[in-house]
């Protein structure tokens, strides 16, 4: 099989709580040699969904299809992933109990705060890596600070110069807790600050439908933010590759809203978050509402996916390479003649020391592995 067919197979996996009708047409779309196993394991590893497609095909009576070895390695993993997100949440209660003996209110966002609103089949579902929290502007640093007394450390030393274009203190670990912290300013980049402000999150924010005292985003407000942070803020509506994460959650979020009624209230990047939807539909091959049929049956979008999904992994390197480049070499400076914030990121980080090097080794990283 080739890695567009084993995408397009888990996307239909995951689209089983929808149609599960179609449990018996995926049954013959099985892999039936080790190595399509294989990608299929990696492919669903490197959009973080591995655990998601076991509680699907668990639901829908397919484990028995899969090999011996690989059913036992996805409950392993998934109950791996229960633990490790029972001690995130007693964490998460342990930073929300200490701000808010200082009066610090705040709002659990992305995967944390999905799953303290039941968004998922269960606890072990999602994959954390931080938990991300919502302050008030003012409360940033104080909160920040509080934790660093408290045994938390900064793996990035926190640049004041650079405060008005930061959305978030430096993540904060702490050496017998299994997650990061990070503590947010702002919901979002401050280029999108128009259209999804802090205090709108606040305003809107409902409690924990899992554990008491806990507040998170309102669905609409998830809705909105899971579609800036993929789309704009990870530059995916121009790379053109999805992440599928993203995509399911919003798919889920789907059960509780009207999507294109969300956006059309919204009443930003109208053609972008519509092309995100148009996106969603195809992938998980579910037939598109009445609302969104007279649209175009195709948009950039979709077919920078479809391109991107028949590329190798050195073309895909090469594409994204570019992207990126245009993106932060040459889109974003052009931003800094009428965006102040804009030049503020630019600015603090040009001069802070070190800078160029902590940059370039980035990139090795990202490109090299080393």
């Amino acid at each position: 099989m080739t890695n567009k067919q084993i995408y397009y197979l888990i996307t239909r996996i995951l689209s089983l709580d929808f149609q599960p009708g179609k449990a018996e047409k995926i049954k013959n779309m099985l892999p039936g040699k080790k190595e399509d196993w294989q990608k299929w394991v990696q492919t669903g590893s490197n959009h973080l969904i591995l655990q998601s497609l076991y509680l699907v095909m668990k639901k829908n009576h397919l484990l028995p299809r899969l090999p011996q070895d690989l059913n036992e390695y996805l409950q392993y993993i998934h109950q791996l992933n229960v633990e490790r997100n029972k001690k995130i949440i007693f964490q998460s209660k342990q930073v929300k109990d200490l701000l808010s003996s200082e009066n610090i209110n705040c709002v659990f966002i992305k995967g944390t705060g999905n799953i303290f609103d039941g968004l998922y089949h269960d606890e072990g579902e999602r994959m954390l890596y931080d938990i991300d929290i919502l302050v008030e502007d003012k409360n940033m640093v104080k909160a920040a600070e509080m934790l660093i007394r408290c045994g938390y450390k900064t793996q990035k030393e926190f640049n004041p110069a650079a405060y008005a274009s930061t959305m978030h203190y430096p993540i904060l670990v702490k050496e017998d807790c299994v997650a990061g912290v990070e503590i947010h300013r702002l919901p979002v980049q401050h280029q999108y600050l128009k259209s999804f402000k802090t205090e709108d999150v606040f305003e809107t924010k409902k409690p924990s439908s899992k554990i008491e005292g806990f507040w998170v985003m309102d669905d609409r407000k998830k809705i909105i933010h899971n579609f800036i942070h993929s789309q704009l803020m990870h530059n995916s509506h121009y790379h053109g590759e999805v992440g599928l994460r993203g995509l399911y959650d919003m798919l889920l979020l789907s059960k509780r809203e009207d999507l294109q009624e969300v956006f059309n209230s919204f009443n930003y990047y109208g053609k972008k978050s519509r092309a995100y939807l148009h996106l969603m539909y195809k992938v998980f091959d579910l037939p598109m509402p009445s609302n969104m049929q007279k649209q175009p049956k195709t948009s950039c979008l979709s077919l920078k996916h479809e391109l991107v999904l028949n590329m190798g992994r050195k073309q895909k390197a090469v594409w994204h390479f570019f992207v990126n480049a245009f993106k932060k070499y040459i889109a974003f400076p052009v931003r800094t003649i009428w965006d102040k914030n804009t030049r503020n990121y630019v600015f603090a980080r040009l001069l802070k020391k070190g800078w160029f090097k902590e940059h370039i080794n980035a990139y090795k990283r990202k490109y090299t592995g080393k």
